[in-house]
C-alpha cells in the first residue's frame, strides 16, 4: 500500500516522477464522486487496487471530515472506470470517470 501514517496523519508515498508531464497530464487520474463519509483513504485504495496499479489515492477532507469525493491515480485507468462507475460503495452509487483539470 502507498499510504503510511506519519504523526497520526495518512501520508501517500509515491515513486518520484522525473518526467513533469506525467504528473500534470491528468490522463490517469480517476475522479470518484458520491463517496460515503465512512470511506477513508485506505478503503478507497483497497477498493480500487483490484483494477490496476495505483500510484496514489485520496479522499478529499476538511476539518469536518470527508467531502464525499476523491481521486485515484492509476498507471492505467480504463478498467477502474469500466468496472466501478455506477456501483454501490457503502450504499452510495458512485460516479467514476476521467479527471478533467
Amino acid at each position: 500500500m502507498n499510504i503510511d501514517v506519519v504523526k497520526g496523519k495518512p501520508v501517500p508515498i509515491m515513486w518520484s516522477q522525473r518526467d513533469p508531464s506525467l504528473g500534470k497530464s491528468g490522463g490517469r487520474n480517476v475522479f470518484i464522486q458520491n463517496v460515503d463519509k465512512s470511506i477513508d483513504n485506505k478503503a478507497l485504495y483497497d477498493t480500487f487496487s483490484a483494477f490496476g496499479n495505483i500510484l496514489s489515492g485520496k479522499v478529499v477532507c476538511d476539518e469536518n471530515g470527508s467531502q464525499g469525493y476523491g481521486f485515484v491515480h492509476f498507471k492505467t485507468q480504463e478498467a477502474a472506470i469500466e468496472k466501478m462507475d455506477g456501483v454501490l460503495l457503502n450504499d452510495c452509487k458512485v460516479f467514476v470517470g476521467r479527471f478533467k483539470s
